[in-house]
């Protein structure tokens, strides 16, 4: 209860806990607030063009329609955008993940958000809290419609005790990282653990998938590294950090 696990297909297991109804109700809130202020914004300076642009009437109607468009598209865009999280989702650590683990993808974004009208009613998210607490995995309507999950997101912590121990890397070059989620720091590491158990095809098919991920956060020269040593640079890096 309370806890997912993902199995990815090198057989690493992700642990993650399922985000409760309480936290999710304060992010959504937060979201709700900001969102409005950014329609209402908007709003208001579409208000503010001057008559000769069009009947006011036809001004107001596009106004009423851009408030709950505006709404919805922050969700969207910032769920998809921003690894699965909102500005509310940031502030209390959570995150929209898709079912093997990685940040939602569009599809689901959009489809757990267009369904979010739904678990609104009748009034603040009755329904949607009502199924977070019924669900075995802590799901709304949305998420059960787009196959997603909110899980708790708490600053990565690396193992780097066990890359000193563990993991054969010996000296070579180390990757500049820029801000490496936990996700794929945990790939990193249990493919440096694991990889001398692998045949070489079931080696180099691993090493790629993780190093698609690990690329848009290195440098531009450590990312036209081979997809092996790339891993090895960056795990490098991380256990000379020693989790800094």
């Amino acid at each position: 209860m309370g806890r997912l696990e993902v199995e990815t297909a090198d057989h690493v297991v992700l642990r993650y806990d399922l985000a409760g109804g309480g936290n999710r109700g304060f992010a959504a809130v937060l979201d709700f607030g900001v969102a409005t202020v950014i329609a209402l914004g908007a709003t208001i300076a579409l208000g503010a063009i001057p008559a000769g642009f069009g009947p006011r009437n036809a001004v107001f109607g596009i106004a009423l329609l851009l408030i709950p468009t505006i709404i919805w598209a922050y969700f969207i865009l910032l769920e998809w955008l921003w690894n699965g999280q909102t500005l509310g989702k940031r502030a209390y650590g959570l995150r929209v993940i898709s079912g093997d683990g990685s940040p939602a993808g569009f599809i689901a974004v959009f489809v757990r958000n267009l369904i979010r009208v739904v678990d609104f009613l009748p009034v603040f998210y009755g329904l949607g809290l009502l199924l977070i607490v019924l669900t075995p995995k802590n799901q709304r309507l949305g998420d059960l419609a787009a196959g997603t999950y909110v899980v708790r997101a708490p600053r990565p912590r690396i193992d780097w005790f066990s890359l000193r121990t563990v993991t054969p890397l010996g000296e070579g070059r180390r990757a500049e990282v820029r801000r490496l989620p936990g996700e794929a720091q945990r790939r990193g590491r249990a493919f440096v653990a694991r990889e001398s158990g692998l045949a070489p095809k079931d080696r180099a098919r691993v090493a790629a998938t993780i190093a698609t991920r690990l690329r848009p956060y290195a440098s531009e020269g450590d990312a036209a590294l081979d997809d092996v040593e790339l891993i090895h640079a960056i795990a490098r890096a991380m256990r000379a950090t020693a989790g800094r």
